[in-house]
């Protein structure tokens, strides 16, 4: 299912969509291992990327659980085989704990095999093939493995595996993590109502699940951190934005080579995962599943009986989804609902949530209900709340989920297990093993069929296979120096994109040493302003911006560079008090930044507002701007949802300036630019008037200086200048110096105080 990767794990990766998310994977998979041998300047929260960031992880999924998979090939081979035997091991362990599940429940092992087959290699994990950790699927299967296990036998070992593969999940991929909380849950009630156990089994489970959540706080507690100093959480708009659809349940990812009237094309950058198509191996076995029992029920009870019971479930079905319109929320429908069945379960006559057929069929309706997500539907012009939207408000976390759609990896498992009871109904109804042989042939041989994507094209991983001596030599540098890489994006062939940008954070497992630059699906404010100035170079002000963030040294890979900056490493050298030769053969070179006085580049701390100042009201404020001049009153508007920006990259000269209605004492003067924050003043000079009065420079950066909280804390950071002595003006003005690299001058809003 995906070859050649086999006969290329060593030299290349799986080119599926967003393909450079391996490169970025093997990294931090690498860093896991690299931080807990010692073997790099790594803290065990940090990632080699996004320096001088510290506990770097929180940007990406943390690995804790998967890198443990990851070692042995990384240590004896290499990343890029380790990075591969690892995926491809995934999928096997993946097929493995399906197969062992449907066995536990139907007693069929062929069955087992074909719902393994069915979900490790289901269109939404193909779609996913380039990111590890939404095809190392294996966890799911297993949680549910041993959660019916516990539940059956009471075994303590089988609760620490259970409560084992739910952190092993936490380490591999924090979303799916999530997704399984509320589906184990349901499955977990309904087990325990079939099979009630002594108290000394609860007490361990939840000994267990004490001892996990401590090891999982220990695991997520950077992420929770974090949210303090970054825009981690993403808004109900934007979330919901990424809401699955019924409509993805029949698209494929356009690799598949069977369904090609399926193929769902991704429009646009960041589109959702609208791939939900199960297969249909799978849906004709889980309908098969679903049916035989009413088949059944029709024999023994009589046509009269079983449509008088459907006839009750479809009353309250029916109720159910007008409470829902109703409230415009799933959530009561949902309670009506469950309180009809536990009603309806006491009655003789149609029980579909009974045994474990029936358990999964209701934990199959749950996971159909999270997909649609936040706001699955609209009715009388207003939005209908969807159950996820109570686990995004009321649990931590999961306001910090970006794409809900990724809920068809739960969709797709819970029908894999249907199709499990099916598989064994029909295997079961087969005399001879020839033929029970031959049919589980013909549906494997089904399965591949219309899942199959290979030959899977592949990628060529540049310094896979020969390491280049530039990254020797860096490696052989002091490990805190902090280095950066260039081109980052532009380059002639390998460097392009973001699969350029990504390939530097699977080559700092060579080099060993954190750097200012990197790809990931978040990206700092720090390394978007690290990543201007590397494309400004050799501009004095980024250069100040990359010393300001501790960077040392810049890999240039010379025969990556555009035309246009060929000539970029002799024009660093010719300026030999700024930048050294560090390191020059064939087309690579180290480049490094002369020593730079400590005190004239590190970072500001923000001044405190005194306690005497008093905010002017915006009402007395009048502002002006030399650029975009029609859209200055947006930065003293008092909206959150609006800003003043210059429209061009800030330039020596551009200013901003405020007029006051009264002469006042002023004293401090602030700017906030929340997602914007390396848009403020670095260099400036500020001036004042007093009526026709010329006041002169109040306070003036003549070069570029950030601020700590503006690289460490940008959710917090507020760009704020305190005079000395209250002056008392009419007028002021802000006039740019050296210009932040590629960054707008830009205001959300202003506020003037006075005392």
């Amino acid at each position: 299912m995906t070859w050649p990767l086999g006969a290329e794990a060593g030299s290349g990766v799986l080119r599926a969509i967003y393909f450079w998310d391996a490169y970025c994977n093997t990294m931090i998979l690498g860093s896991r291992v690299d931080a807990a041998l010692g073997l790099g300047p790594l803290s065990l929260y940090d990632a080699y990327y996004f320096a001088p960031l510290p506990d770097a992880i929180v940007f990406n999924e943390n690995h804790f659980g998967l890198s443990l998979l990851f070692a042995p090939f990384y240590l004896l081979a290499g990343p890029i085989w380790g990075y591969n035997l690892t995926l491809l091991l995934s999928l096997a362990l993946s097929v493995f704990f399906t197969h062992l599940l449907v066995r536990r429940l139907t007693g069929s092992s062929a069955a087992g095999i074909v719902s393994g087959v069915a979900f490790a290699f289901c269109p939404y994990v193909a779609f996913e093939l380039g990111r590890i950790q939404l095809v190392a699927t294996q966890w799911i299967p297993a949680c549910f493995l041993f959660l019916h296990r516990a539940m059956a036998e009471g075994r303590r070992r089988d609760i620490a595996a259970f409560w084992g593969c739910f952190l092993l999940q936490i380490g591999t991929c924090l979303y799916y993590a999530m997704f399984l909380m509320p589906l184990l849950a349901l499955l977990g009630g309904l087990l325990a109502l079939q099979r009630r156990r002594e108290r000394s089994y609860y007490l361990w489970l939840g000994a267990g699940g004490l001892a996990a959540l401590g090891l999982a706080a220990l695991m997520v507690r950077p992420y929770f951190a974090a949210r303090g100093a970054f825009e981690l959480e993403r808004s109900l708009e934007f979330a919901s934005h990424y809401d699955g659809q019924l409509g993805f349940f029949f698209n494929v990812h356009e690799l598949n080579r069977t369904w090609t009237g399926l193929h769902h094309p991704t429009l646009r950058p960041g589109a959702p995962e609208e791939i939900a198509f199960p297969g249909l191996v799978v849906l004709v076995l889980a309908a098969l599943a679903l049916g035989l029992p009413l088949v059944r029920a029709w024999k023994r009870n009589g046509a009269p009986a079983l449509l008088r019971g459907s006839f009750f479930w479809l009353i309250l079905a029916a109720g159910a989804v007008l409470l829902t319109l109703l409230a415009r929320s799933f959530l009561p429908g949902a309670l009506l609902f469950v309180l009809g069945a536990w009603f309806l379960a006491a009655r003789r006559g149609l029980r579909p949530f009974t045994g474990s057929r029936g358990a999964y069929l209701a934990v199959l309706l749950l996971a159909l209900a999270l997909f649609v997500g936040l706001e699955p539907l609209e009715y009388g012009g207003a939005p209908v709340r969807g159950l996820y939207y109570y686990l995004y408000t009321y649990v931590p976390g999961f306001d910090g989920i970006r794409k809900v759609s990724r809920q068809a990896v739960m969709t797709s498992f819970v029908l894999a297990i249907l199709a499990g009871f099916g598989g064994a109904q029909l295997l079961r109804a087969l005399r001879h093993d020839w033929a029970r042989r031959l049919t589980t042939g013909l549906l494997l041989a089904g399965l591949v069929l219309e899942l199959r994507c290979f030959p899977h094209p592949i990628e060529p991983v540049f310094a896979a296979e020969k390491v280049p001596k530039v990254l020797e030599f860096v490696r052989a540098l002091p490990s805190s120096d902090l280095v950066a890489a260039i081109p980052q994006s532009d380059g002639r062939r390998v460097m392009r994109g973001d699969g350029g940008m990504a390939l530097h954070d699977y080559l700092a497992l060579h080099h060993k040493h954190r750097f200012v630059n990197g790809q990931s699906s978040y990206e700092p404010p720090v390394t978007t302003l690290a990543r201007r100035a590397l494309d400004a170079l050799p501009d004095d002000a980024a250069r100040r911006a990359l010393l300001a963030i501790g960077t040392r040294h810049l890999i240039v890979y010379g025969d990556e560079l555009p035309a246009r900056r060929r000539d970029l490493v002799s024009d660093l050298l010719a300026r030999p008090a700024e930048y050294e030769l560090a390191f020059d053969e064939g087309p690579s070179s180290v480049v490094s930044l002369v020593g730079p006085d400590e005190a004239e580049f590190s970072l500001l701390d923000a001044s405190r507002l005194p306690a005497s100042v008093q905010l002017v009201p915006k009402e007395d404020l009048r502002v002006r701007s030399s650029h975009n001049a029609g859209a200055a009153g947006l930065a003293i508007d008092g909206r959150e949802d609006t800003h003043w920006s210059s429209g061009r990259p800030q330039q020596p000269g551009q200013v901003f300036e405020v007029q006051l209605r009264t002469p006042r004492n002023v004293r401090a003067l602030e700017i906030t630019a929340p997602g914007r924050v390396m848009d403020v003043p670095a260099s400036f000079r500020l001036t004042a008037s007093r009526g026709p009065e010329d006041l002169g420079v109040l306070l003036e950066r003549p070069q570029l200086r950030l601020y700590r909280e503006q690289v460490f804390s940008p959710k917090t950071f507020v760009w704020r200048v305190v005079l000395a002595e209250p002056v008392l003006a009419t007028r002021l003005r802000i006039t740019l110096g050296q210009g932040v690299p590629g960054h707008y001058f830009s205001i959300h809003e202003l506020s003037v105080y006075a005392e």
